[in-house]
């Protein structure tokens, strides 16, 4: 039997990663180059890097012995057509940009390519090689999207774009039952970095001060450090987004009654504290019958969870 290969190519939020996978699901080949300024053309600029990049380095392996090219990456992902919408702010609302990302890249590089949203990859990773025992698991992506596993199977709705937690923001976003603000689109890092400069210009006193670059630039990462150092401005900036999360957690306990629930998408390294608020949200917001015997546990795969579901979506 002739070994077969597939090419994983994923985009986090620190980082992205290629990697070529083998059929008993060992990675044989990495590259993986760091992020800084998220945005379309960075995006595209990345992805096509690492495409050049894995291909080249897997240049010892026969092409016909390469199944194909997984790409996962954010966004409104059109499984079906090979498309991926991207939301462009316009005034108060959103419009998408379409990209036929699918058939540009298989004409750009011969070969098949499949396109995943990121937390569907995730999720399809994490369920295959770390949680297989359980059939309904949820992914979220920081608090952006979720991947889902519905009965075993990857639930990607009518056109693959299912997962979306936010809604279009418009001018009016409430009614008499309610505020519906909460709903609209969140930033990747849940707000953390934002916030902790609003209170650090508060003149609190906190240790992130020594972390902020001499061109005024605060990053997740350091946030996260210091409150495994128990900075109390970091904990209390985390505290307030594992509260926000925790409610959207909430949210899907009761509407879909999972039996695994996985934080990451870059938010596993925020460390236990920001965990165990995130459950205790779900205490106080989720039914007890639809969260009894519900696993909330970080991201096992970290990092490589987004390049190794789209190897793992072609073989």
């Amino acid at each position: 039997m002739k070994k077969k290969y597939s090419i994983g190519i994923g985009l986090n939020l620190f980082d992205a990663r290629a990697i070529l996978l083998g059929s008993d699901k060992k990675v044989i080949l990495e590259i993986e180059k760091p992020r800084k300024n998220i945005s379309a053309n960075e995006t595209i600029k990345v992805l096509l890097e690492l495409f050049e990049e894995i291909i080249s380095k897997a240049k010892n392996y026969k092409k016909e012995e390469i199944e194909g090219v997984g790409l996962a990456l954010g966004g409104i992902v059109n499984t079906k057509k090979g498309k991926v919408y991207w939301p462009q702010k316009q005034y108060s609302s959103y419009a998408y940009i379409s990209l036929p990302l699918k058939e540009y890249l298989e004409k750009k590089f011969n070969f098949p390519v499949t396109i995943e949203n990121d937390a569907n990859s995730c999720v399809l990773a994490e369920y295959i090689l770390n949680f297989s025992e359980y059939k309904d698991v949820i992914y979220m992506f920081s608090g952006v999207g979720c991947g889902i596993i519905v009965d075993g199977k990857l639930y990607r709705g009518k056109d693959g774009g299912a997962g979306e937690l936010f809604l279009n923001s418009t001018k009016r976003m409430e009614s008499e039952l309610g505020d519906f603000s909460f709903f609209r689109q969140w930033p990747v890092d849940l707000g953390i970095v934002k916030k902790a400069k609003e209170v650090i210009s508060l003149g609190k006193d906190t240790s992130l001060i020594k972390r902020i670059t001499p061109t005024g630039e605060l990053h997740l990462k350091d946030i996260f450090e210091e409150a495994k150092r128990k900075d109390k401005v970091a904990r209390e900036v985390l505290k307030e987004a594992a509260f926000s999360l925790g409610v959207k957690i909430s949210f899907l306990l009761n509407l879909l009654n999972p039996e695994v629930v996985i934080i990451g998408g870059g938010l596993e390294e925020a460390g236990e504290f920001f965990l165990d608020e995130c459950i205790d949200t779900t205490k106080e917001f989720s039914f007890s019958e639809m969260r009894k015997g519900c696993r909330i546990v970080f991201s096992q795969l970290g990092k490589s969870a987004t390049s190794l579901g789209a190897a793992l979506a072609i073989i």
